[in-house]
């Protein structure tokens, strides 16, 4: 997720955790000014995980088994 400030970081995962069927989302690796981490549980596919960002308005690029999101 790209973070370019604390606030980024916070509102990121806010909005992950706000996605149904997510069980948890912790940072991993935290990236100020640049690319943090996330690890999410999601009881779902990956494809539905991207639609339900996009509809919160994040740009999404899916990778093996990753998603990368930014606003």
């Amino acid at each position: 997720m790209a973070t370019a400030d604390g606030a980024a970081l916070d509102a990121g995962l806010a909005a992950v955790r706000g996605v149904a069927g997510v069980q948890g989302a912790a940072t991993s690796s935290v990236a100020i000014g640049g690319t943090s981490v996330l690890r999410v549980t999601y009881a779902g596919n990956l494809e539905t995980l991207a639609a339900a960002l996009r509809a919160q308005g994040w740009k999404v690029t899916a990778g093996a088994n990753a998603l990368s999101i930014r606003r």
